[in-house]
């Protein structure tokens, strides 16, 4: 139950409360979706070890950081709208690690984001079509020929053209989740489809970031297969290609074409300067700037300064570290243990319970009660049959299988990251809900020891410290390059 109450929330988080829900979203449905969910969860909240992730310390922080922005921003009366703003996004993550136990479970959220974006882009494509330029799933804009064109967008916290082609291209290596080998009608239909119509949203989209992001999708995810030099070619025909289908809506990708975004950059970094330690105040940037701050590092700083930045890199750089090791396959366990089992086998394999004791059961008149299995408790409890057991031991993946969805999950995380770094959108849900996913992963893989373990908190605040100062100084020296080129 509390699997699907958390799907629901996503859903109705992503589609908009007024468009599931109708009239009776005026009861805020979203967070009495979210507190059921919350709810419901709370049975498994021990067995998934919330409290040793230090992603779940890294939330807390950030929380704290947008209280405290507030309050130095003198801005008492928009606490409460910070906060209600920030949390139901971020405690998607903690929702999302306690629920998520299986592969299918991952997959159960792909479909769900799946299906919220088709739905988003069968709506603006079809207002489109009908010239209904007016559909809340169109925005105009001009391009550098003075043209007007539609892009494609979602609504809440989608509702810009860059969120959405954002979400869509980190999405499809998640898709990839329900490829099935040697089952094509599968694969077909359930993912190549599907991807193709996601890309076909991004192309409505006329997303510059998201075109770039895709380009990098592609390169990190053929790297390895085809080597860096192929998938780099590959890159780049993809890249002449939109071109010449007109991806970006007739607008020039360039750096001289975003030299506004680079202005919203300088004056991000002006913010910090003026106040570096707790920032402007929460999502505030825009009382400073005529647009937002078109960057995921520059928007974090300069609203919740050095303080909230650290606590936003102290989530990213372990879900990044733990995506990648088990990407890597790094087996921990010692050489003389039993070979690895066949696939099929996975799906039985159990981990013994301390304490009991197994024994076959009788037969009981049928093939099931026959291969059932009842547990004795030490002390001379009764015997509990093992099918009427309410607790079930989390599904064990080949080491392989969790290596490719491992995999799958860094190019989403690249995709997104990418994108981001022309975006503004710092504490969107898609960023919690992959945190989530990555850690349901991490802990597939921890517990048949397949992994490392967590990075001890010290290295973890000691590398978050010097991220967050070098990501600063990044995006400074783009920005005396910049000068020191004449781009205006």
């Amino acid at each position: 139950m509390g699997l699907f109450l958390t799907l629901l929330f996503i859903l109705t988080a992503y589609l908009g409360p007024e468009t599931l829900w109708g009239p009776i979203y005026e009861f805020h449905i979203e967070i009495i979706l979210a507190f059921l969910a919350t709810v419901a969860s709370l049975g498994s909240l021990q067995r998934s070890k919330i409290f040793s992730i230090p992603q779940t310390y890294a939330l807390v922080g950030m929380c704290s950081a947008v209280f405290i922005s507030m309050l130095m921003a003198g801005w008492l009366g928009g606490i409460p709208a910070a906060i209600f703003n920030f949390v139901p996004n971020a405690f998607t993550f903690v929702l999302v690690a306690i629920n998520c136990r299986t592969r299918k479970h991952l997959q159960m959220v792909a479909i769900v984001l799946a299906i919220a974006s088709v739905f988003t882009i069968a709506r603006g494509y079809m207002a489109l079509h009908a010239g209904n330029y007016l559909s809340p799933y169109l925005i105009g804009q001009g391009n550098d020929e003075g043209q007007a064109i539609y892009r494609l967008r979602g609504l809440a916290f989608i509702n810009d053209p860059n969120d959405f082609a954002q979400l869509m291209v980190s999405l499809i290596p998640c898709m990839f989740f329900l490829w099935r080998k040697g089952s094509t009608p599968r694969n077909l239909f359930a993912v190549l489809v599907p991807v193709g119509i996601l890309i076909f949203g991004m192309y409505l989209t006329h997303s510059r970031g998201g075109m770039l992001a895709l380009l990098a999708v592609v390169l990190f995810a053929f790297r390895k297969k085809i080597g860096t030099i192929p998938a780099t070619i590959i890159a780049v025909g993809l890249f002449a290609l939109t071109s010449v289908l007109g991806w970006s809506g007739g607008r020039d990708v360039s750096v001289e074409a975003g030299s506004g975004r680079l202005e919203a950059w300088a004056e991000g970094l002006d913010l910090l300067k003026g106040h570096p330690l707790f920032g402007v105040g929460f999502q505030r940037f825009s009382e400073y700037f005529p647009i937002t701050a078109h960057n995921t590092v520059v928007v974090c700083a300069a609203e919740l300064g050095m303080f909230g930045l650290f606590w936003w890199v102290m989530f990213i750089l372990p879900t990044l570290r733990d995506a990648s090791v088990c990407a890597k396959g790094e087996i921990t366990k010692p050489a003389d243990e039993e070979e690895v089992l066949p696939y099929a086998a996975y799906g039985l394999q159990r981990e013994p319970v301390t304490g009991l004791r197994w024994q076959p059961a009788g037969y009981a008149g049928d093939a099931m009660m026959a291969t059932a299995t009842v547990r004795e408790d030490v002390q001379g409890q009764a015997d509990v049959p093992l099918y009427l057991q309410t607790e079930q031991e989390d599904e064990k993946l080949p080491p392989e299988e969790i290596k490719r969805i491992a995999g799958l999950m860094l190019v989403s995380l690249v995709g997104y990251f990418v994108a981001g770094w022309f975006l503004s959108r710092a504490y969107v849900m898609t960023l919690f809900i992959y945190g989530g996913m990555v850690q349901a992963i991490y802990r597939m893989a921890l517990d048949q020891d397949l992994t490392p373990e967590r990075m001890k908190v010290p290295k973890i605040v000691q590398y978050s410290a010097m991220w967050s100062v070098g990501l600063i100084l990044i995006v400074y020296v783009m920005l005396r390059v910049q000068h020191l080129l004449g781009i205006q």
